[in-house]
């Protein structure tokens, strides 16, 4: 067993070259993979990939995936380059919906029709990228929390109407008593029907866009008050580059300001500044000078509530956004004394 460079579409862990190439078994023997926890998602359907002689890789559809030990099983007569990759998606896999209001879900397939690898209905060749794909009849049983169109308490699922490959959640009147919800469809990989596995996404209800006011019709600004620097409450002392130095900068406030229309604040999409001010003391002066750095750019979603930020300045660090709270991570903050990547927290 040799490692090699992974060059499977989509894929998700180490390739491995297993010889001697080109042997047969008579009887089949298992080949299993794991995956790290964190590689995990319900809303993420995984298969063991191999490299034809032509250099495609094949997902195998039979694949047994685990979510449990988290492991990847099939069953090979033969030795070659393996790997494994996302075969299945719904999409989105977090969302965020206001009550009453409505998200669209769409199965995407990461892999080529089956007919493309000659009549096989347990191999598929897997494609460069992922995206929408009447699924039918492999797709079926749309829930919520486990009820099949959900309920008025949880919220409804349906399918759309000529078009197989998405679905509709509406949310409740009421936020539910169990929140976020969980919206999930049974795939059969094959036609075979064996290896059923449930896509699960999960819809958290809201009843309000947080701490934002409507600037004009459907255009939102939110704004984020700071509150922690690194865990610690503000005002704050920052560190110093310069341990001998006796300047002192006070962190005192600031904010996270979003800017975007109603469907994109929900989802973390939009454009963004990051305030901070401080009170600078400089060296031998008990004289206090208070000053305002900031930060502007865009912000995208990374799935569910995750978010990246982009500044004009081409800087890029993460963070998450939701309704009651946001953090950036590895932000990039400088003042005369300190400069460092630091997590900011912020608090309606």
């Amino acid at each position: 067993m040799q490692p090699i460079t992974s060059t499977v579409p989509n894929g998700k862990g180490s390739a491995y070259r297993l010889g001697p190439e080109g042997v047969t078994f008579k009887q089949p023997v298992s080949l299993s993979f794991k995956y790290d926890e964190a590689q995990e998602s319900s809303a993420r359907v995984l298969a063991v990939a191999t490299q034809d002689g032509q250099g495609t890789w094949q997902a195998h559809l039979d694949t047994a995936q685990d979510r449990e030990a988290n492991t990847l099983t099939v069953q090979t007569n033969h030795f070659s380059d393996w790997s494994w990759a996302e075969a299945y998606q719904l999409d989105p896999g977090q969302a965020t919906v206001l009550l009453g209001k409505t998200v669209q879900f769409t199965l995407m397939r990461c892999v080529a029709d089956e007919a493309a690898a000659g009549g096989d209905d347990l191999i598929a060749p897997l494609a460069e990228t992922c995206s929408p794909h009447t699924l039918t009849p492999f797709t079926r049983n749309w829930t919520v929390n486990g009820t099949a169109g959900g309920s008025a308490a949880t919220g409804t699922v349906r399918k759309n109407e000529g078009d197989t490959s998405t679905s509709t959640y509406q949310a409740p009147a009421a936020k539910p008593s169990v929140n976020p919800v969980a919206v999930s469809v049974d795939l059969v990989r094959n036609e075979t029907g064996k290896n059923t596995l449930r896509m699960i996404a999960y819809v958290k209800v809201i009843d309000g866009l947080g701490p934002c006011e409507e600037v004009f019709k459907g255009y939102y600004k939110c704004t984020y008050p700071l509150k922690k620097f690194n865990g610690q409450n503000l005002p704050y002392d920052l560190p110093k580059n310069d341990p001998t130095s006796s300047a002192v900068d006070r962190l005192t406030g600031g904010y996270l300001q979003l800017n975007g229309y109603e469907d994109d604040v929900l989802l973390g999409v939009g454009s963004y500044e990051i305030r901070y001010e401080f009170d600078h003391q400089a060296s031998g002066t008990d004289r206090k000078t208070h000053r305002v750095l900031n930060d502007v750019g865009n912000v995208t979603s990374m799935g569910g509530n995750n978010a990246r930020f982009k500044s004009v300045s081409k800087v890029e660090y993460t963070g998450n956004i939701q309704p009651d709270s946001a953090t950036a991570d590895n932000f990039p903050m400088g003042t005369p004394t300190f400069s460092g990547n630091v997590k900011l927290e912020f608090v309606p």
